[in-house]
């Protein structure tokens, strides 16, 4: 079961982010506080699909919104890939390090 867990400026999202679970993501992402600056890290993802490129660019949305600042981290390989594929890697808001 996918599931975001807050830490300060950090959501720690664990699970797998494919079409039956983001739903449930997303509905537990808005229920959370989306600080000036946002770090979502994807280290505990395991399998995801082509959703999960929509979920990232919703949570980039979001952000872009409240007016915060969103920084994915430990973007899993099989999720660079499917958005090298689809040529949104770049769309992808990471830091240069």
């Amino acid at each position: 079961m996918a599931q975001i867990q807050q830490q300060g400026n950090r959501w720690l999202v664990s699970g797998d982010i494919t079409v039956n679970q983001v739903d449930s993501l997303l509905a537990e992402s808005k229920a959370l506080p989306m600080s000036a600056a946002l770090e979502i890290d994807l280290a505990q993802v395991a399998e995801v699909d082509t959703v999960a490129l929509s979920l990232i660019f919703e949570w980039t949305r979001q952000a872009q919104a409240a007016k915060a600042d969103i920084n994915i981290v430990h973007l899993p390989a099989n999720l660079s890939s499917l958005a090298t594929l689809y040529g949104v890697l770049e769309l992808i808001p990471q830091s240069s390090h």
